[in-house]
């Protein structure tokens, strides 16, 4: 008895450790089981997740599309508009108002009939807006035909030295004369300043105001303004505002602001007052039917104005050629368009026409 009781003891010791060994390795691998659900749920949520942000993300980006092309949409409804007062500034009477037309449509295309320009035009349209201002080109100075002394002008009101206009002129006009032949003070292709930029003189009239900071001593300061570089200190005004390349040279007086008016050789600063004040009409008010000079001798009469030089360089009712400023809004988004459009009897014809998104 005393063999038998060792052995069973022995072996009920084996049997408990093996009860306890089998629960341990049940339990090890249920621990395993969640860790590997843990980490399943977790990848799974951030999968969701990040399925759930670009959702929202390419729902806001199409949300954002959709309102730019409406806003786009919205520009160009302006520039329809503008065309369509345009073309009735041609047939319009002060004599005879259509019923058909609209009240606003009337005096808007009568003031262009004059020469005036029509600015802040607004008009809702659907889920957004659009606004407009239409302007005479003829209110800026035309690059390819104003002569030095208008250039003089045009560089005294920007702020150039004077010590510096003829080698600006002399430059401009080496880029856009037919031959190679230098002007004192001038550059022609053969100048360091244009062999180290790979370029050569147009030797032709330049198509936009952009290209004049291809000419040498064109810089961007003195077309758009900023700290000047002919004087330590000092900042250049600007000249691309009033300037283009359309139109015959002559400056509407009707619409031009008072920097271009002050770049007409003869013209003081008390006669650009007077033209600013009179184009209004008797009631002061811009935008009503009494605006804006007939013609240039109802200018020189009602100035007094004596000097030849600026019959010459002035018109009244030239809108052959027109800017127009469009801008579409639609839930905060903006979009714009500014074009030149050719005009006349015949009908509204674009010239130049830029697109771009506004903040």
């Amino acid at each position: 008895m005393k063999t038998v009781r060792p052995f069973f003891q022995a072996l009920a010791r084996r049997g408990g450790r093996g009860k306890y060994a089998h629960t341990a390795t049940a339990s090890s691998r249920s621990g395993s089981a969640l860790i590997v659900a843990l980490w399943v749920l977790l990848i799974l949520s951030l999968l969701i997740g990040a399925f759930a942000f670009d959702m929202h993300i390419e729902a806001g980006i199409t949300s954002f599309y959709r309102k730019r092309l409406r806003a786009q949409y919205l520009a160009i409804a302006g520039i329809e508009y503008a065309k369509l007062v345009m073309a009735q500034s041609f047939k319009v009477s002060e004599e005879f108002q259509d019923e058909d037309m609209e009240e606003d449509v009337y005096i808007r295309a009568l003031n262009l009939s004059r020469g005036m320009g029509v600015s802040g035009i607004s008009q809702e349209l659907g889920e957004g807006r659009f606004s407009v201002d239409i302007m005479p080109e003829q209110g800026r100075r035309n690059v390819n035909t104003i002569s030095d002394e208008d250039w003089n002008e045009v560089f005294d009101q920007s702020g150039v030295p004077q010590d510096k206009w003829d080698e600006l002129i002399a430059c401009f006009r080496d880029w856009v004369d037919a031959d190679d032949d230098h002007r004192l003070l001038g550059a022609e292709s053969d100048d360091p300043f244009y062999t180290r930029r790979g370029y050569e003189c147009k030797n032709a009239p330049v198509d936009t105001v952009d290209e004049l900071l291809l000419i040498k001593g064109f810089s961007h300061s003195l077309l758009y303004g900023g700290p000047s570089e002919f004087v330590e200190g000092e900042t250049l005004t600007g000249i691309a505002g009033w300037l283009t390349v359309w139109g015959d040279g002559k400056v509407n007086v009707n619409t031009a602001s008072r920097e271009v008016l002050l770049t007409i050789p003869g013209l003081e600063d008390f006669d650009v007052d007077d033209i600013l004040l009179e184009r209004a009409g008797p009631d002061g008010e811009l935008g009503t039917k009494d605006d804006g000079f007939k013609t240039v001798d109802e200018v020189i009469s009602r100035l007094g104005i004596t000097d030849p030089r600026v019959r010459e360089r002035i018109t009244t009712t030239e809108r052959r050629y027109v800017r127009v400023v469009s801008i579409g809004e639609s839930y905060g988004i903006r979009s714009g368009i500014w074009a030149v459009l050719q005009a006349d009897e015949s009908g509204v014809t674009p010239l130049f026409w830029r697109e771009e998104a506004m903040p």
